[in-house]
């Protein structure tokens, strides 16, 4: 007989003891707790953390789990797959455009066939981001949530344009440290044709003194401005730079910028002509606009369309984030007759003859309800390779060649209306190798280059 500690019962040689109450268990029973402690498959108890942990929260297996695993995933790339379908059938002729337009600009840069078909998945990237089914109310509810988590920085897919919330809770995009343009790299190539330049430089929407980001993030845009002067200083080719005339006038900074755009307003635009003007007669003595008539705000018309434009920046983060802009077009209340052409991507020319709104102005921009709609781009309707607009109504005036980006849009507009002619080339859609070509047959008296 064994004798347990502590007890005279006499427990017989074969019997199991348990451990709680001496109970004799069955030969080859696991013995278990009584209640739901952590046992491992084999039937051992778990004695390490990570098994204590497996067991606790392993979920209960029932049989309608495999159905519930595959619905949600399912159901998802059901979605996913409908709005990729959906983008790309409703919006067919769209796409089919972008295979002319690389055509077209492959044809007119010389670019071998993995180079143009590089630049067709990029044209198609763009356009699938840009008509994306339900995109803008996606953008919204996101929008919506960063404004109600007051969040300052909202990360975009494309990095470089993440937005930014500034101390006026205008809306930023970061300016990364970048190499000088390339047009003011090969600055010599283009004095070489021996026509007068003269560089313009717009205000920048970071303001230095007055724009400040939140402390992790920085702007560079005074450092790419540097950079830019520094070689045109080399060169010895003059520049205007519309940051510190905007100090020297005294410019209203809360008026200069869309708060939603990365633009400047329409009539920061104008203010910037009349400036341009004046250097042009302080450096070579042109007389553009001896009297001040054409640059004077009280002769152009103001058509305010409300608040009802949503910026570049903003529509990357919707309405909800940051409010919508006023727009207000600016039209000239004296006569105005031009020719005008138009070198579309594809390489077709347009041509339209009449007065400024007529030729210069695209009403649907200004007219379509969406506040997506880009009613900055209601000058010229959009940005072209290359633009001729030629003044009827002055004979024997000065002939300007304009070099630019998005920012000359209305600029040229305006500065269209005081010169004989006006050509306007945009060298993110010509080939800068084209250039002096280009520019020995228009055979301009002056070179503007404002391509910020």
């Amino acid at each position: 007989m064994q004798k347990l500690p502590g007890n005279d019962e006499p427990v017989a040689a074969e019997e199991a003891i348990t451990p709680e109450n001496n109970e004799p268990v069955v030969e080859n029973e696991a013995i278990t707790p009584e209640i739901d402690s952590p046992v491992v498959d084999n039937g051992a108890f778990a004695t390490s953390l990570p098994d204590i942990l497996a067991k606790i929260f392993q979920p209960k297996k029932t049989e309608a789990a495999p159905q519930q695993r595959w619905f949600l995933p399912a159901a998802f790339l059901l979605v996913i797959f409908g709005m990729f379908f959906s983008t790309y059938i409703l919006n067919i002729d769209v796409f089919y455009k972008e295979i002319e337009k690389v055509s077209d600009g492959a044809a007119e840069k010389d670019l071998v066939w993995h180079e143009a078909g590089a630049a067709l998945v990029e044209h198609w990237e763009e356009r699938t981001t840009e008509y994306m089914a339900l995109k803008d109310r996606l953008v919204e509810l996101h929008g919506w949530e960063m404004n109600l988590l007051d969040k300052h920085f909202v990360r975009d897919a494309d990095y470089s344009y993440s937005v930014v919330k500034d101390n006026h809770d205008w809306l930023q995009f970061i300016t990364f440290t970048a190499q000088p343009r390339q047009i003011v790299q090969e600055i010599e190539t283009i004095k070489e044709l021996d026509i007068p330049i003269l560089y313009v430089q717009p205000p920048t929407k970071f303001i230095d003194g007055y724009t400040k980001f939140p402390d992790t993030l920085n702007d560079h845009s005074a450092e790419n401005v540097a950079a830019n002067f520094a070689l045109l200083d080399a060169a010895e080719v003059p520049y205007l730079d519309l940051r510190q005339a905007a100090e020297e006038d005294n410019l209203d900074k809360e008026r200069m910028f869309y708060r939603t755009d990365h633009h400047w307003r329409v009539e920061t635009a104008l203010w910037a002509v009349g400036r341009t003007v004046q250097e042009l007669e302080e450096l070579f003595g042109w007389e553009l606009d001896p009297d001040g008539a054409y640059t004077d705000p009280a002769n152009w018309r103001v058509t305010d369309y409300g608040e009802n434009f949503l910026g570049s920046q903003g529509r990357r983060v919707g309405p909800y984030y940051a409010g919508l802009d006023n727009f207000c077009l600016l039209t000239p209340k004296f006569d105005t007759k031009y020719h005008l052409e138009l070198k579309q991507h594809t390489g077709e020319l347009t041509i339209y003859y009449g007065d400024f709104i007529t030729t210069i102005i695209n009403k649907e921009l200004l007219t379509e309800p969406s506040v997506y709609t880009n009613r900055y781009g209601a000058y010229w309707g959009a940005d072209y390779p290359t633009v001729v607009a030629d003044n009827l109504n002055i004979e024997d005036g000065l002939t300007v060649l304009l070099i630019k980006d998005s920012y000359g849009l209305p600029y040229g507009a305006f500065l269209s209306t005081m010169v004989d002619k006006l050509y306007m080339v945009d060298l993110r859609y010509y080939n800068i190798d084209n250039l002096p070509q280009y520019i020995e047959a228009a055979d301009p008296d002056v070179i503007l280059i404002m391509y910020c």
